[in-house]
Order: C-alpha cells, then sequence, then structure tokens
C-alpha cells in the first residue's frame, strides 16, 4: 500500500472512531474567531488534562465527576487540618468523615489512601450522609480499593438518593440504559434528576437528564429538549455536559449543525481538562472543522488524552502516525 493510501486509510479509521460525524459538512463556513482573525493561538488543555471521567474543579483539582461533596465542608476539613478533621469524625461529625475521606482519596495534602477513604465513605453512610453512600458506591462500580461491583454500586446510589443526594440520583439513573419502564427506585431518582435541573437549575443534574433525554433512558427520548438541558447544565459550569453539546452540534443531534459552537464547547469542556473533550477538540484540529486544519496540536492533544486514559485518543494514534512514547 502506498503511503498517501495508508495516510488516507488512518485519517477514515480516525474519523470513524473518535469523530463519526466527521464526514458530514456543515451548511455554511464556520466563523473564524477572534485568536483566528488577529493571528494568535489559543492555549489548548491550559489546566492540563484529568483522568477519564474526571474534571477540574477550583481549588482541589481532577475530580471524578460522580463524587458528591460539599465544596465548604471539603474547605473547612483542609484548612483545619486533616488531624482536627479526624477528630470531629470521630465525635460524629458525618459531613466531617465524607470531607476527610475526600482528602484521603483525592490526595488533598496527603498520600493517596483508597482503603481509608473507603471505610470513612462506609462509616459516614452508616450514620446517614447520603453524599458518602453515593461516593462509596463510586469506588465500588470503579473498581477503587474494591473489585469492580455494579450491582453494588447501584444499590448505594439508590441509598444516596434516598438520603436526598443528588448525584446519587443522577448515578442511578445513568447507570445504565434504563428504557421506557425503569425500577420504581430508578423512576424515583429521574424525577429527582428533573426537578433539581428544571427547578434547581443544578448543572450535573442538567448533564444527567440531557444524557438521559439523548438515550431515552427513564424518559422519553428527544434529542432537541436534550440539547437544550445540556446547554442549560454547560451554562452552570458542567464540562460534561459542555462536551455532550459539543457532540450534538457536531453531528446535528437535535440541533442545526454548527462545526465553530462544536469546537468552542469541545474547548471550553477542554479547559476544564476533561479528557474526552480534549480528545474531540483534537479531532477537530485533525479534520480541519471549525478551524484551518492543525497536525502538530491535534497530534499534541491525543497524546495528552492518550496519557489520562482516554482510549479513544489511544486508538487515534495522533493525527498522522503513532503517538510517540
Amino acid at each position: 500500500m502506498s503511503s498517501r493510501s495508508r495516510n488516507a486509510l488512518l485519517l477514515v479509521t480516525l474519523l470513524g472512531v473518535v469523530c463519526p460525524a466527521c464526514a458530514q459538512s456543515p451548511d455554511l463556513p464556520a466563523p473564524r474567531s477572534e485568536a483566528e482573525a488577529t493571528g494568535r493561538a489559543v492555549a489548548d488543555a491550559p489546566n492540563g488534562v484529568c483522568h477519564t471521567g474526571s474534571q477540574r474543579v477550583e481549588h482541589v483539582g481532577c475530580v471524578d465527576e460522580e463524587l458528591a461533596f460539599s465544596p465548604d465542608a471539603l474547605a473547612s476539613c483542609r484548612n483545619s487540618g486533616a488531624h482536627e478533621c479526624d477528630e470531629l469524625c470521630q465525635k460524629g461529625d458525618t459531613p466531617a468523615c465524607t470531607s476527610l475521606a475526600l482528602v484521603h482519596q483525592l490526595a488533598l495534602e496527603t498520600a493517596p489512601n483508597t482503603t481509608y477513604a473507603a471505610r470513612l465513605f462506609d462509616k459516614a453512610c452508616a450514620a446517614g450522609d447520603g453524599a458518602a453512600c453515593n461516593d462509596l458506591g463510586v469506588l465500588h462500580g470503579k473498581g477503587l480499593g474494591f473489585p469492580v461491583d455494579y450491582d453494588r454500586a447501584e444499590a448505594l446510589y439508590t441509598v444516596a438518593c434516598d438520603r436526598g443526594s443528588v448525584m446519587g440520583c443522577a448515578n442511578l439513573a445513568t447507570s445504565r440504559t434504563w428504557g421506557d419502564h425503569p425500577p420504581d427506585a430508578v423512576g424515583r431518582a429521574v424525577l429527582a434528576v428533573t426537578d433539581a435541573c428544571v427547578s434547581a437549575a443544578q448543572p450535573r443534574a442538567c448533564a444527567a437528564l440531557g444524557a438521559m433525554q439523548a438515550k431515552g433512558s427513564g424518559v422519553p427520548r428527544d434529542e432537541k429538549v436534550a440539547a437544550s438541558t445540556m446547554d442549560r447544565g454547560c451554562t452552570g459550569g458542567d464540562a460534561s455536559a459542555c462536551e455532550q453539546l459539543g457532540r450534538a452540534y457536531l453531528q446535528g443531534d437535535g440541533v442545526v449543525p454548527n462545526d465553530d459552537l462544536a469546537m468552542r464547547l469541545f474547548r471550553k469542556a477542554c479547559d476544564s481538562a476533561r479528557s474526552d473533550a480534549c480528545t474531540d477538540l483534537a479531532t477537530m484540529y485533525c479534520m480541519g472543522r471549525g478551524m484551518p486544519r492543525d497536525v502538530e496540536r491535534s497530534a499534541a492533544l491525543f497524546r495528552q488524552a492518550c496519557e489520562a486514559g482516554d482510549e479513544s485518543a489511544c486508538r487515534a494514534k495522533g493525527c498522522s502516525g503513532a503517538i510517540a512514547p
């Protein structure tokens, strides 16, 4: 096979694996961004790239998107120190136990200790803290400190949801595609997530609800409504909602295809260090969609996302050629 044929095959493979909609052409040319018009380069992934499924939280760092915590309680625990936070936990302060568990799980001012974090989550969950039940479920669902156990994770998400954790409800509702007639517990979770998004405008709830609407999981499938819901979540600051909305604009799912807007949404989510968004942005650089084609920037982003554990970025092997080790 000739070098030209191999390059063409690589791009076709990349197109199908990372960006199924990249063969589409927008009806109108995308407007140039300010950076393109002035010749100024925009820094890619200025906050680095978090491990798959995580995004950057200000003053904390990379945090798994499924974890639930109180920023104020976590900040208080970190400011007082692990020793004082542990004393509060021992005295029955369950939010202190949950925050201390996160300090160890996320390695904040201490060495990572998932085993100890799991014990603290278990203690706080048993004492009635829904956030702790959710976070313990995340550990079981992802095999962190335990063998992977999806059933146990869903059981803990159910407890968390019943105890008022919106994140627990969101994790339960999105743990699998439930169809039109989910179990009663999942139905309650769907209602809680819907209320949290519509009534309280909680960004993470809107991201979860948008994903459910796009799939028809627990709610009727409606891509147009899903895009509107994800826009609400993205505007509220949830990076996963921005990434999902970017894909909707790239593929025309419920919206008019718009490469320029998709690129801007991917960049916004990538700026929050989401590996999947950085992979999508790298694909757009590679394909020259929404911006001039830039193989070098594409390959650099693919490499960063791959090192963060994004399998799609690893399969892409850069925009042309293999990712250097």
